[in-house]
């Protein structure tokens, strides 16, 4: 018995074989990426692409919208707020490249979170998935896909579906593109600036509670993830911006940022050392 292909999938059929028709060639070339985000652009709709590549540091490839977060902030991005961003978390744990959407990925609170309002606020951006590309050094590549906010353009579930079944392929490209290209391997000393942060100054479950704020976490989650009740983890909070001399998440996330930005070179230990 023949079947019939639907003449929805002949075209995006046709429109991958012509994709690809243009962007193969282009491996190893400046105008690959640029091409890969037009490539996806063509299969579904997106306000806003952005392509990071984190070998030594991170590295802006492609990023269509940065004008609206200004300098300071993509600065302060560079400089260490990645360490907050939930596909950044991801990819601390991930072994093999993987599609994802923000929902997958978010604590409950991140809404609130100053990254969220610093750097996704300011783009205007909200329902984010993406790719992340994992090399055989560990350095890897976040490719993601957003849509303004109110945009009428958003993902279907059936075009997810279609960017999570061409995870084999992107990763395939991005492989052979960037795989012989990359030499230096991913910092991931600023981790444990992260890791350690208000060490000096804090007990060991006050630190792990400011932690997870910076990250988005909400108390009632926070609570749980420690064994702990949502009115300690209260009090924990309460008693780490005293001795801190801070009365916010804004304040708090404000001071983990200027600790990092004095550094040159992160070698280790609290970063508040020093700091106050």
């Amino acid at each position: 018995m023949s079947r019939t292909i639907h003449p929805t999938a002949l075209t995006m059929i046709a429109r991958l074989s012509n994709s690809l028709t243009q962007l193969v060639p282009q491996i190893g070339s400046d105008d690959f990426p640029q091409l890969l985000i037009e490539v996806i652009k063509q299969l579904v709709p997106a306000d806003e692409m952005t392509l990071i590549l984190f070998e030594d540091k991170p590295e802006f490839l492609v990023s269509e919208k940065t004008e609206k977060i200004g300098n300071q902030s993509i600065d302060m991005y560079l400089a260490g707020a990645y360490l907050l961003d939930p596909f950044y978390r991801a990819s601390v744990e991930l072994k093999q490249s993987q599609f994802f959407t923000y929902g997958e990925l978010v604590p409950d609170g991140f809404r609130q979170s100053e990254f969220y309002k610093q750097y996704l606020v300011k783009i205007g951006l909200e329902d984010e998935c993406g790719y992340l590309i994992i090399f055989p050094g560990g350095q890897f590549l976040h490719l993601s896909i957003g849509h303004g906010v109110g945009s009428t353009a958003r993902l279907s579930r059936s075009e997810r579906q279609l960017l999570e079944t061409l995870t084999p392929l992107i990763d395939m490209l991005c492989q052979q593109h960037w795989g012989d290209q990359l030499s230096k391997p991913l910092n991931r000393q600023l981790d444990q600036a992260l890791a350690n942060f208000g060490s000096s100054k804090l007990t060991e479950r006050e630190c792990a509670v400011i932690r997870m704020v910076l990250q988005g976490y909400s108390p009632a989650s926070i609570a749980d993830k420690l064994f702990i009740s949502p009115g300690t983890v209260r009090v924990h909070l309460r008693n780490s911006y005293r001795k801190l001399d801070i009365g916010s998440q804004v304040d708090l996330h404000n001071l983990f940022m200027g600790a990092l930005m004095r550094f040159e070179q992160y070698e280790g230990g609290d970063p508040l050392e020093g700091f106050f």
